[in-house]
This record gives C-alpha cells, structure tokens and sequence, in this order.
C-alpha cells in the first residue's frame, strides 16, 4: 500500500524534526509558510489499514510519505502492518524549485527509496492510495514487474479546479502519467469513473468503499459558542472558505450576531486574503479562525461547539467533513455536487444550495436558526443515514479483497474480471 498518512499513534514511532529548517528554506525560496506541527492526515488511510491488518490472507506492507522525517527511510512492525515511511520534503520542495513537470518526475528523491522497499518486499499486488499528490503517486511511474491498482481519492484533472484556482501543474502532469502507465482502477461514484474512462479508455475500473469497521463518531454533550462551521485541512476556494465569510455577511442582517467558525490550517496569503474579504464584507466580529488540531479526536470535539455546519465544497462528490458533521450532530449546508443530493435521496438529511449559489447558501443558512424542528428533523435523519452506511460499510473490506485477487489473477493468468466487481455506472452511484 502506497499513500500518504500520519496519526497519533505512527508519530509515537518517528524521529520528527521540529521544522524550524525546513520553514525557514521555504522562506529563504520564497514558498508559502508550512505549520512547523504535525496532525493527522487521511483517517481514511488508518481505517483501511486497521481493516486489512486483520485479515488472515494479507500480509500488509504500507510505504507511506511523511514530512520531518529525521532519516530518509523509518520502518517498523506493529499490529501486523510492516511500515515504512518515507521522507517527502524534498520531493515537495523542489516541486517548486524545478519548472520542468517531466524532469521534476525523473528526478524526485522519493522515487528510488520507494522502489527499493517494493523490490525488497517482492509484494502480489501494489495498491495506490491516490494519484492527486504527485510526490508519491509519481513513485509508481517506474515500478514494472508488479500489478499496480489504483485507488482514485479524488481526481486531479477534474476541470473545476482549474475553475476554482486549485491547480497543480506538476499533480496533473503525474497523474496522467499514473493514468496511462496504468489499467486497473477503483473508484466510488461516478464522476470519477467518468473521468477514469475519459484518460483511460481501456481501463478496468472496479467499485470500491474505504474499509470500515462499524465504527462511528458520536456526539459529545458541548456548550454552544458558534452557529456555524467550516473545518478543512486547507482552508480555501475549493472547500468553500470564501463563500462561507459572504454567505455570514447576508445573514448577519437577519442576525447580528451569527458566528461562524472557520477550521483549519491555512498559508499566510491565504490568511490575508480571507481576512480582507472578511474586512471588507464588514464582518470582523462575526468570523473566527482557530488554527489546526494535530488530534482528529480535538477537532471533532471542538466543531461540536457550533450548532450547525456550513461545507459548501464545489468540486468533490462529497467530503469526509460532511460524514462526519452528520455523526456528531451539525445539520448541514452544502452545495449541490454530483454526490451530496445522494443524501436526500430517501430522507432530506442536509440543505442543499446551488453551486456557488450564494445567496440560497444564505438563506438556508438563515432557515436553520430559524427552524428549530427543520433542525432536529436534519439531525435525526442524518444520523440515521450515516449508521446504516457505515454498517454497509462493513462490507467494503471483503470487497476490497475479493478486488486485490481478481487483479492478481488477470495480470497473472488473465482471468476474466467478474462484471460485479467492476463499477456500473447505470446503477452505482
């Protein structure tokens, strides 16, 4: 497995620098200020490994990228996982420095230490968590010899994030690379299959779920200080940030006093920019930034403070940070996408707006301090919702595995791939 994760628990077992260095070359660069801590990064990521780890046929490496790691390579044993993490900083760092997207690919640093562990660990099968972040998924260009499945997080060349200013030359670049060097894929909702077919005709492209174990968050009884929140690892266009800070302006006609509370880690123009969008609409007592949490279990416990969740994401087909709104609680608003009317599909579980539609954003905004009852209805039905995905959920680890034997065996001995493994687009979602 080939991904890119942090918690807790792997930190515990990492030599970590305290990045003052490493700020203080991108400052010397001119690059945009990185947060010297560290927090957790893709839950997703230690879900599916704590889910595979107890399965009696697999026997799981994880290379997995990490920043401020004091060694180039840091590998270790626990829980039946044999990890290795990578350093990345170099990698990332000369993203910049290089303008070449095709010379940068040749000469990432991580790529040699990647393919090394892989031909030391001889694996049946490479699976790749991602191809967004070309300073690991780029590792997987050179690798022969090993059937590579690709698991699509999200798709870089989706044209609205050119739309929305969020545009990495060089994730674009590789992830076309990752799409023609590669021909088997996963993917869980459409648009990403249509996407997988449009660079990748001749692509099997399985359905797949993230690994779950039945677990679920629960809300924790927590006084009230804001009534709305966005929380994001980044802070920006794409998740919303901005519309968020214009929709409080309309509402705070209605009610002065509104708080919204953004969450998040941000760069300094980032900042700045938000800050003088929130200046300039006039609503300085009315935004509140609080700085990123290195626990995910302090996040949660601090977003629980807001009465309801504002996320209008525009690109993906829907976020974590909406899941996890409905578990603890928040009714939502959000933007319609190609996934978020799924939610209403049997119950009305969030207030859906109209891309960058942000008046309605408002106004729905405005209906839920309004509407005690709408309030509670959107809560009880959200979290209804999301208990009987996540039992459904149980099943995405057999699936992921029944998916891992039948690329084995088709780039072993060419075995038909069953059609009910591979995603329909005429029925899945």
């Amino acid at each position: 497995m080939v991904c890119h994760f942090s918690n807790a628990d792997v930190r515990s077992h990492l030599p970590l620098d305290n990045r003052t260095l490493y700020s203080f070359l991108r400052k010397t660069l001119g690059l945009s200020a990185k947060r010297k801590g560290y927090g957790d990064i893709a839950p997703w990521d230690t879900q599916s490994i704590k889910a595979l780890s107890e399965r009696p046929d697999i026997e799981l490496h994880v290379i997995s990228a990490h920043s401020g790691l004091k060694k180039k390579v840091v590998s270790f044993v626990e829980g039946n996982v044999n990890y290795n993490f990578v350093r990345c900083d170099e990698a990332t760092m000369l993203k910049y420095i290089i303008k070449s997207d095709s010379l940068w690919l040749r000469m990432n640093p991580m790529t040699p230490r990647v393919r090394k562990l892989i031909k030391k660990i001889l694996p049946d099968l490479v699976v790749l968590f991602g191809t967004e972040n070309a300073y690991y998924s780029s590792t997987m260009i050179g690798i022969d010899g090993f059937p590579i499945y690709v698991l699509q997080q999200t798709v870089y060349n989706n044209p609205e994030r050119r739309k929305n200013n969020m545009w990495d030359t060089k994730n674009a670049y590789t992830e076309m690379q990752v799409f023609q060097k590669e021909k088997y894929f996963g993917v869980y909702c459409k648009m990403h299959y249509e996407f997988v077919k449009k660079y990748k005709p001749d692509s099997y492209v399985f359905k797949f779920g993230f690994p779950s174990n039945g677990f679920i968050l629960n809300p924790t009884p927590i006084e009230k200080v804001y009534d709305f929140v966005n929380f994001a690892l980044t802070l920006d266009q794409r998740k919303g940030a901005h519309d968020s800070i214009r929709a409080i302006a309309i509402v705070k006609k209605t009610f002065p006093n509104v708080k919204l509370n953004l969450v998040g880690g941000c760069t300094e123009p980032q900042k700045i920019e938000l800050q003088e969008l929130i200046k300039e609409l006039g609503v300085d007592g009315n935004v509140v930034f609080t700085p990123f949490f290195e626990k995910q279990s302090d996040l949660f416990l601090h977003v629980q403070k807001s009465r309801f969740a504002v996320l209008p994401c525009k690109m993906d087909n829907t976020t974590g940070t909406m899941t996890q709104s409905m578990q603890l609680g928040l009714p939502l608003v959000v933007y319609k996408t190609t996934g978020t009317p799924t939610y209403n599909r049997v119950k009305q579980c969030a207030l859906i707006a109209e891309k960058e539609n942000v008046d309605e954003l408002a106004q729905y905004m405005k209906t839920l301090m309004e509407s005690p009852e709408l309030a509670e209805a959107l809560r009880r039905n959200a979290r209804e919702l999301q208990e009987k995905r996540v039992a459904d959920s149980l099943l995405n680890t057999d699936r992921l595995v029944a998916n891992f034997y039948a690329v084995i065996a088709n780039y072993r001995d060419g075995t038909p791939i069953p059609q009910r493994q591979l995603f329909n687009p005429e029925t899945d979602d």
